[in-house]
């Protein structure tokens, strides 16, 4: 968390925010957080590079900027990025918060850097520190990011179609969920949209890939692109830390079937969701829904 609807979100909010701004100012909170190459290169990277553009891959917020650099966000468990308008009186207080002084009282924690551009500031803040920055030119491919660079299709491409699903799975003892949580194979999917896209698809998530029937594999891989895109259309899933860039919370958590709801009943059969672990990632489902 956030995922690709939630990655996604944040990229279109973002866009018309910081297009064609120019960075005046950078300043590194937490040293760590800079993923490449080190703060103090990252910084002087930065400084008069104007921004062209805002895109995705996966889970990744790609900023590209002039002089052939770009910006890589990793938002792993817990990263936010909020735009602030340097007019409304941004104040750093302690190192750590910054408050929005235009009436309100809401305070952004857990500040690791800020990127001061033209009239406004671009804040990422971290709970955690788990989240990474990286500062790349064209071409070059530093061993951190090893995970960016070998990201297969992601399920809304139209690359992602039924035979390369269903070559993926083919021959495949691992169980199901592992499989969709392979950012090599389903690029952008984590916990909630897998969850989710199985109990649609009424496959109980333990099942080993290689096992699900050609109609099984068809109607996963349209439960796939029907969730994210519907979690896209809703702005993220807010059920812990991700909020949008303008500090609201996605709507997606309103239609969730098992994610989250371990214990409560089945909407669709009244069973119990069940909460169990498969490879140290906890996982949802249906027992009675999901064969």
């Amino acid at each position: 968390m956030p995922e690709l609807p939630e990655v996604e979100t944040i990229r279109r909010e973002l866009r018309p925010e910081i297009i064609n701004k120019r960075i005046i100012g950078c300043r590194v909170l937490r040293k760590d957080i800079i993923g490449y190459p080190n703060a103090d290169r990252f910084c002087k990277g930065v400084i008069n590079e104007t921004i062209i553009d805002v895109q995705r891959r996966a889970k990744y917020l790609i900023v590209r900027l002039t002089s052939d650099k770009s910006l890589i966000f990793h938002l792993r468990l817990s990263g936010r990025i909020f735009v602030l308008n340097n007019q409304k009186g941004l104040k750093l207080n302690g190192e750590r918060v910054i408050r929005f002084e235009d009436g309100g009282d809401e305070e952004v924690r857990f500040v690791r850097l800020i990127l001061e551009l033209e009239g406004r500031s671009l804040i990422f803040s971290e709970p955690r520190a788990l989240g990474r920055v990286y500062l790349l030119k064209n071409g070059e491919r530093p061993g951190c990011l090893s995970g960016f660079f070998k990201l297969g299709y992601e399920p809304i491409s139209p690359e992602f179609d039924f035979n390369y699903f269903k070559e993926r799975l083919k021959n495949r003892k691992a169980m199901i969920k592992s499989i969709l949580l392979d950012q090599s194979i389903c690029a952008g999917v984590g916990n909630i949209y897998s969850d989710e896209a199985l109990f649609h698809s009424n496959i109980r998530p333990t099942r080993r890939a290689s096992s699900l029937k050609t109609e099984e594999v068809f109607k996963l891989l349209i439960a796939l692109k029907d969730v994210i895109n519907k979690g896209i259309e809703e702005f993220g899933t807010t059920v812990s830390d991700y909020k949008r860039t303008n500090g609201r919370t996605g709507n997606f958590q309103n239609f969730l079937y098992v994610y989250g709801r371990e214990g409560k009943l089945c909407k669709v059969c009244g069973s119990k969701i069940v909460l169990k672990k498969i490879g140290n990632r906890a996982t949802r489902y249906c027992p009675k829904c999901q064969r």
